[in-house]
């Protein structure tokens, strides 16, 4: 295989404080290939630099270009391109792109990976071969991931017995706002039936944690909640629960369908939520059969859904580029 460098175009999230999985693609990709990161926040940045002016300043000669994740304009509810004087479809160097947020702008998006001719977009939406159809550009199923060293079993004791952190998504989804109206009369009131649970739920707040301190948060769980976001995105949740050995508790979907496994790497309740208490109560209160399905979750997500495995896939396929 023949060595990547790669120029890569995204703002610097190393100053973040929380998991951004920009920022956890990017460094797990350096780990294996010559990077020069450029976008907003890295020094070398420049407002009105074209392309050519930012390959001047690669110190190398790149051999691919990635417009990864963070290449957005968040700043603004409707444009989509952050830095229009760079465009790489006549520089004869091949492009790759990870589209993100696939809920917004998505028109724009594709627009911009016709404009500038990107050869191969790593999408987490299963709708890939919907959109590789349409636009005659090659779509890879890319399904978001966890870095293992962060989401780990810290062996925290076990005080909540399920757990919710996170956006209702209720512009999207109705499933979290239905569970919190389940588990809740207002506020933090709970129902009868959940008197003697342990419960967390706290709706996204960026403040909430640092890093580590959200994986010990959900370790110190035996059941955590997560669904499907917005456009029935799969995030990094999912996995990061079975990281830790917590036991993923999620709403039914097809959109899993080759991610993970009812019954074997978590529990699904139905959408309507017909069965969530008799689902939840059977596996708070058998913790025999909770842990087969944790150790089993724990296994799968290390052997098939870290950063190095999507740098593995991510690197096989660009690697006929160039």
């Amino acid at each position: 295989m023949k060595e990547l460098h790669i120029l890569f175009l995204q703002p610097d999230y190393s100053r973040y404080k929380t998991a951004y999985y920009q920022q956890q693609f990017y460094v797990a990709l350096g780990k294996t290939c010559q990077i020069f990161p450029y976008g907003p926040g890295y020094s070398e940045y420049a407002a009105d630099h074209t392309i050519q002016d930012v390959l001047q300043l690669c110190p190398f000669e790149p051999n691919l270009i990635c417009f990864g994740a963070g290449w957005e304009n968040d700043t603004h509810p409707t444009v989509f391109n952050p830095h229009p004087a760079i465009n790489v479809a006549k520089i004869g160097i091949p492009s790759v792109m990870i589209l993100n947020k696939e809920y917004k702008k998505l028109d724009q998006k594709f627009q911009f990976i016709l404009d500038n001719r990107i050869q191969i977009v790593f999408t987490a939406h299963h709708h890939f071969a919907l959109w590789e159809e349409q636009l005659k550009v090659r779509f890879v199923h890319f399904p978001f991931a966890v870095d293992p060293e962060l989401f780990r079993d810290y062996g925290m004791p076990k005080q909540i017995d399920i757990g919710f952190a996170g956006s209702l998504h209720a512009q999207w989804t109705e499933v979290r706002a239905r569970i919190k109206r389940h588990i809740f009369w207002s506020g933090a009131l709970k129902k009868p039936r959940y008197w003697r649970s342990r419960l967390y739920w706290r709706e996204w707040d960026k403040g909430l944690k640092t890093d580590e301190d959200y994986a010990r948060l959900i370790n110190s769980s035996h059941i955590w909640l997560s669904t499907p976001s917005a456009i029935d995105l799969v995030g990094q949740r999912f996995y990061e629960i079975m990281a830790v050995k917590s036991l993923l508790f999620c709403s039914r979907s097809p959109v899993y369908e080759g991610l993970f496994q009812d019954g074997q790497h978590c529990i699904m309740f139905e959408p309507d939520l017909s069965d969530f208490d008799d689902k939840f109560f059977y596996y708070r209160n058998h913790p025999k059969e909770r842990q087969a399905i944790i150790e089993r979750g724990y296994r799968h997500v290390l052997e098939n859904h870290t950063w190095e495995k999507r740098i593995d896939q991510f690197t096989n396929l660009v690697s006929l580029l160039v």
